[in-house]
């Protein structure tokens, strides 16, 4: 009788329900919706360091050759 590898078969179901979620993640109806207006509000500060955030919607999304981190936080 044969033996399945326990290691194949986790690694197997954790692909298998990776494939099933990105493909469930949106719907037909989501197409096309993507907001061109959005507008960002943007600051800098020096790596190593966090902006004063006061409030909690502002993310890292980039750094700049100088050593800057720029976040950003959208407005409309």
């Amino acid at each position: 009788m044969k033996h399945i590898d326990i290691k194949s078969l986790i690694i197997g179901a954790l692909l298998t329900s990776t494939i099933i979620l990105g493909v469930g993640a949106t719907s037909k109806a989501d197409a096309g919706k993507w907001d061109f207006k959005q507008m960002w509000d943007i600051r800098t500060t020096p790596l190593g360091r966090e902006i004063d955030r006061s409030t909690i919607s502002w993310e890292p999304f980039a750094t700049t050759p100088k050593g800057q981190i720029l976040w950003r936080k959208r407005i409309k």
